[in-house]
């Protein structure tokens, strides 16, 4: 299967040397540079002011970028089949269990296996309550999930799929979710601790997310849910602490990995067997907000 040759507005590819015109020409470093933009500018504020400063990035910075690119090269239709696609709910109920399952499954497994393994976790660990943990899944969701995941899988992911097959994108994108983390590299990722297993991580759970996007005809819930999930149990790292949680790091990075393995063999360079199932992959296209895809939403 390959995908869509125009995956892009027939603007992108128009002459001209205006502002719109330019930035339907570079939508991708368009979004990057706008995205860096609104959310690094934090990082300033935290260097004068490491300690009273709330953090060195904000994660709405690419939902606004997607936003305003969106509106530039795609007008209003394009910004209305955006929001659309955050919206859309009706999915197999198979992929709900998944995207709000498997990940903190990743993480206490992770924690099992190190335990396995003869590493006892510190004796005075604080287990969250319920209504903590359904806290910190709400804050993740609205803030980081919705802030990150329409930019990411909603507008980079297709157009970075654009003759290359989906696998590839999600290896690319992965790559920039990374660099777009830099002012956290040396706040809350470290190298020499756990900024290599947390990237490798980062980059096959792009891979995951883009299985679980094609699969579900494009839709952004899923994957603002499944980085909320993610996200909601950071408290299982604070239970080891020096090489202890380094290890730990690499366990979680690991299992993820393995996962995209899984996910690649099983499914092959378009992370879905549209051979067998006749499914093609989501339109990157701004100017129209339909699927190609005819059997969308099921496992």
């Amino acid at each position: 299967m390959s995908l869509p040759s125009a995956s892009l507005p027939s603007a992108h590819r128009a002459p001209g040397t205006g502002p719109v015109a330019v930035a339907r020409r570079h939508q991708l470093v368009g979004f990057f540079a706008l995205a860096c933009a609104f959310s690094w500018w934090a990082w300033i504020w935290y260097r004068f002011d490491p300690v009273g400063a709330d953090a060195p990035i904000l994660a709405c910075g690419p939902f606004f970028a997607a936003l305003v690119m969106l509106a530039v090269v795609g007008g209003r239709p394009a910004v209305r089949a955006w929001f659309g696609k955050m919206v859309h709910w009706r999915v197999h109920p198979v992929w709900y269990a998944f995207v709000l399952l498997v990940p903190p499954a990743v993480s206490f497994g992770a924690v099992a296996i190190q335990t396995a393994t003869g590493v006892a976790p510190l004796p005075d660990r604080v287990v969250p309550g319920v209504g903590a943990v359904a806290a910190q899944f709400a804050f993740v969701l609205v803030y980081i999930g919705l802030g990150e995941e329409p930019a990411w899988r909603g507008y980079v992911l297709p157009r970075l799929a654009a003759g290359r097959s989906l696998l590839a994108a999600a290896l690319v994108l992965g790559l920039l979710h990374i660099l777009w983390h830099l002012p956290l590299f040396g706040v809350e990722y470290h190298l020499g601790g756990n900024l290599v297993p947390w990237a490798a991580g980062v980059v096959a759970a792009s891979v995951v997310v883009a299985w679980v996007w094609v699969h579900t005809g494009g839709s952004l819930l899923l994957p603002i849910l499944l980085h909320a999930s993610t996200n909601t149990v950071p408290f299982v790292w604070r239970w080891f602490a020096g090489p202890d949680q380094v290890r730990l790091w690499w366990i979680w990075a690991a299992l993820w990995v393995t996962l995209a393995i899984v996910i690649v063999a099983v499914n092959g360079s378009q992370l879905t067997r549209a051979h067998r199932q006749d499914r093609t992959v989501p339109s990157g296209r701004v100017d129209d907000a339909r699927l190609l895809g005819r059997e969308q939403g099921k496992p």
